[in-house]
């Protein structure tokens, strides 16, 4: 699938980005394991399936310094957004969504392809981004596009707060200066 990749219109898009499904559904989750001085994952089966559901505050749309749509002939398909962090020279992504009936079929690579023309525009050296143990599905993903695991906090979340134990995973993808 080839999917037209463009600056998202504020207001014009807000609507169909806010109905983007931002879930996944996964039986398999990543728990980091702590060695003296090295860390590393470990894949394991989940008791029961793991079901979680993104919120996204288009409020926030002011922060961000790129923010990008994938349309096809239906609509808009997918999302992302990312954050310039200059003192360190690396583009945070904040938000990568794909509608359902895109997964798979090369959407979040082409909204990754673009926040890396982004980040090679603004002198980055990096793409960088947090996700969760639990989000299988996205960990895949971003490891088949080149991201390589490069840090975990497992105190970043309110236990309070979540349904199941979650921690924070960070990975990094450098930027070809082409």
């Amino acid at each position: 699938m080839i999917a037209k990749i463009r600056p998202a219109l504020w207001p014009d898009d807000l609507a169909a980005i806010g109905e983007l499904d931002r879930s996944f559904v996964t039986d398999r989750l990543y728990r980091p394991r702590r060695g003296e001085l090295s860390f590393q994952l470990v894949e394991e089966t989940a008791a029961s399936p793991i079901h979680k559901v993104y919120a996204l505050d288009l409020e926030e749309r002011a922060m961000w310094d790129c923010a990008l749509v994938a349309e096809d002939r239906q609509g808009v398909m997918g999302f992302a957004a990312a954050q310039v962090a200059a003192w360190n020279r690396r583009v945070v992504i904040q938000h990568l969504y794909v509608a359902s009936r895109a997964r798979g079929k090369g959407a979040g690579t082409q909204l990754l392809d673009g926040l890396e023309s982004f980040a090679r525009a603004v002198s980055a050296r990096c793409l960088w981004l947090e996700t969760q143990n639990i989000n299988h599905p996205a960990i895949q993903f971003y490891r088949r596009a080149g991201f390589q695991f490069c840090g975990y906090d497992d105190s970043l979340y309110d236990p309070a707060s979540l349904e199941q134990e979650e921690i924070a995973l960070y990975f990094q993808r450098p930027i070809s200066q082409k």
